[in-house]
C-alpha cells in the first residue's frame, strides 16, 4: 500500500511540474475544493469526501476523506488522483442527468482511487460544473453522478439529517443513475 501511495505522490508531482509551469506562462493556476456528504449506507456511517482540484489546462485533483468525530462520521484513509482536460465542447449530456441546461464546464478524465485495504482501481470521470457552486462527478461506465458543493455546510444543507449522526437517521441517497 505505501508503494502504490508512493507511486502516485511522485506520478501527481510529474504531473503538476510538467504543468503548472507551461500554465503559468499564460495565467496562473487556479484551485478549487469540493465537498460531498457520501450518504452510502454500506459504510457504518455517513462521510465527509473532499476533491481538490488545480485547474490549468491539464486539471489535477486529488480524493481524500475527512475526519468528521464531532458529528460521528465514519472516515477510512482511502485516496484517489484525476487528471484530466476539458471537453465542454464536445460533451453530450446524458438525457438522465438532472440539469443539462445548467452545465458550464465539462473535464473528462481519469481517476485512480487507491481504497483503504483494497487493490487500486481507475474509472472513466467527467466533471460536470454548473457554475461556481455545483459539481457532479460522473463515473461515466458505471452511469452516474453525484452531487459535490463548494462548502461541506453546503453539502449537509443539500441533504439534512439528524446531527450528529445517530446511527439511525441516515441522510438520503443523492446519485443520479442512468436508467436500466
Amino acid at each position: 500500500m505505501k508503494r502504490v501511495s508512493l507511486l502516485l505522490a511522485l506520478l501527481t508531482s510529474l504531473v503538476l511540474a510538467w504543468v503548472i509551469p507551461a500554465a503559468s506562462a499564460a495565467s496562473p493556476p487556479t484551485t478549487s475544493v469540493w465537498h460531498r456528504l457520501n450518504p452510502d449506507q454500506s459504510n457504518p456511517a455517513p462521510e465527509h469526501e473532499r476533491l481538490q482540484c488545480i485547474e490549468t489546462s491539464v486539471w489535477v485533483c486529488r480524493y481524500d476523506k475527512v475526519p468528521e468525530p464531532e458529528l460521528n462520521f465514519s472516515w477510512s484513509s482511502t485516496t484517489g488522483h484525476f487528471v484530466g482536460r476539458d471537453i465542454t465542447d464536445s460533451w453530450t449530456c446524458p438525457t438522465w442527468f438532472d440539469d443539462c441546461g445548467a452545465v458550464t464546464l465539462v473535464v473528462e478524465g481519469t481517476a485512480l482511487y487507491v481504497p483503504e485495504g483494497g487493490r487500486p482501481f481507475r474509472v472513466l470521470t467527467d466533471l460536470v460544473f454548473s457554475g461556481d457552486e455545483m459539481l457532479s462527478v460522473y463515473w461515466v461506465d458505471f452511469g452516474f453522478a453525484c452531487p459535490w458543493f463548494s462548502t461541506f455546510e453546503a453539502a449537509l444543507s443539500a441533504n439534512p439529517f439528524p446531527l450528529p449522526f445517530n446511527g439511525v437517521d441516515w441522510p438520503n441517497p443523492d446519485c443520479s443513475f442512468a436508467p436500466s
